[in-house]
């Protein structure tokens, strides 16, 4: 088993959709021999907290867009701000798309995420530490 050495944020505020989201990746680790470091928040302000005490902490954000009272753009707009090596990935509902350029996301996925979809994140992602192949 490799390590990617990657630290993976994922924020939604529905506990469903973080467990379907860390499924995929789960399964992209056993398909393809890597475990990332993931940690899961249910909302923007536990997340900036943890951020705060290290903005490089995460390579790569996973961010739902409405949450309760920091929205993902709200939060992305803060991590932008101290870390701009970082990737983020909204996965949202929301038709409100055209605001989030304003962070540089690396990707915007509409509800339910495809698994494709999200692995080609990780690959292109972790593509430096790991690669894989998804065939089979």
């Amino acid at each position: 088993m490799l390590t990617a050495g990657l630290n993976i944020s994922l924020c939604d505020d529905g506990a469903l959709q973080r467990a379907y989201v860390k499924l995929i990746i789960q399964d992209y680790e056993s398909r393809c021999g890597v475990r990332f470091n993931l940690y899961e928040f249910s909302s923007g302000e536990e997340l900036l907290e943890k951020f705060n005490e290290n903005p490089n902490l995460f390579g790569l954000f996973f961010l739902d867009h409405r949450m309760k009272k920091i929205t993902g753009l709200e939060a992305a707009s803060t991590i932008r701000q101290r870390n701009k090596a970082c990737h983020i990935v909204f996965i949202t509902a929301s038709e409100e798309q055209e605001d989030f350029a304003a962070v540089s996301p690396l990707r915007v996925l509409n509800k339910p995420a495809q698994p494709a979809a999200i692995w080609d994140i990780l690959d292109k992602v972790s593509a430096e530490k790991v690669s894989c192949s998804h065939s089979g």
